[in-house]
Formats: structure tokens, sequence, C-alpha cells
């Protein structure tokens, strides 16, 4: 077959075109091998944030020891606003911790505080707070006190989350005046 055109060959460097997405495929997830997905759902929380008298007082006046350096508003509340992401992962994965006190669930003589706790240049700031369940997307959550110091006295059998980064803390309790690490994420 002479006389013929050689012929022409696909050129390497035009851009290939995205893959399109089938939405009825079936993918690996971490349930299954083949699934598919149908929604995905953003669900969005309030936290209501107070601050105690207690707190505001030793914030603005001091106490016996003057005032207290490192625990202004702004840094407490981003310490206890990060606090209850981690707080909300733990409660749903471990299933002996309870941050958050319901009223009529639970024959409790005093509510559950929590201490939230992240290094800075200061030495550990402590931030103990009382955490409530108001309904399914609120929560109020009352921050009771707060010192930068790194003897902060936690009550035996109280527990502590050291806030690390945004994607790293690490629950703990107070077990005869020591910690131990519960879990970490």
């Amino acid at each position: 077959m002479e006389g013929r055109e050689p012929r022409k060959r696909i050129q390497a460097d035009r851009p290939m075109l995205a893959a399109i997405a089938d939405p009825m495929e079936f993918k690996k997830n971490k349930s299954s091998d083949k699934a598919r997905e149908v929604t995905k759902i953003n669900e969005r929380i309030t936290v209501n944030l107070w601050f105690d008298k207690h707190y505001i007082d030793r914030h603005q006046l001091g106490d016996d020891n003057g005032k207290r350096d490192g625990i202004d508003y702004d840094t407490v509340k981003n310490l206890v606003l990060q606090s209850v992401k981690h707080l909300l992962v733990y409660s749903a994965c471990l299933p002996n911790f309870i941050f958050l006190n319901h009223e009529g669930i639970g024959n409790r003589e005093r509510a559950i505080r929590i201490v939230c706790q992240q290094n800075n240049e200061l030495g550990m700031l402590n931030v103990t707070i009382e955490a409530h369940f108001k309904s399914l997307r609120e929560y109020e959550i009352t921050v009771i006190t707060a010192m930068c110091i790194d003897d902060f006295r936690v009550g035996d059998n109280q527990c502590a989350i050291e806030i690390i980064s945004d994607d790293s803390s690490i629950l703990k309790r107070m077990v005869n005046k020591k910690f131990v690490e519960i879990s970490s994420i």
C-alpha cells in the first residue's frame, strides 16, 4: 500500500482532560470496600461561653499574690473553644468519659468540671470549665477559673485535657496526685 500517508501520532504535550466524577461510583470507606456516598451534612453546634465572676475578678483584680498574667479573655476563650472539639471526640470514643453535665441524667452531688491546659511562654495555662448540655445543637460552657502556673491543683479523679496543637491533645485523669493518660489524639 504505497502512497498512503503515515498515520498521525497523538501529541504527548496536549493537556489531558480531568476525569469526570461518577456520583454512582462505589468506593472504599471506613466500613466497606464498596459503598456509595449519598450525602454530606455539615452540622453546626452553638457554644454559649460564659465567664464566672470568680474568673473575671481574678483576671481584673488578681488575688493575694497579685494580678494573674496570661489569662486574658481571648487566650482563655481560644483554649476553651479548641478544647471543646477535642472533648466531643473523646466523649464519643471513650465509653466512660463524660464532660457534659445534663439535668436528670446521673445522680451526681457535684457537677463535672474539666481543666483545659496548654503550654505557652508563661508556663502552663490552666482553665477550669463546667459544660452543660442544653439541646442537640447547643452547649453552655462556663469558665470557672484560670491560672497560668505549672503547679495548678487538679482534684483527685478530675480530668484534664492538654491541647498540643489544633489536631493533637492528651486526655488525662488525676489519680493519687499523679496524672494518668487516658487517651490521645
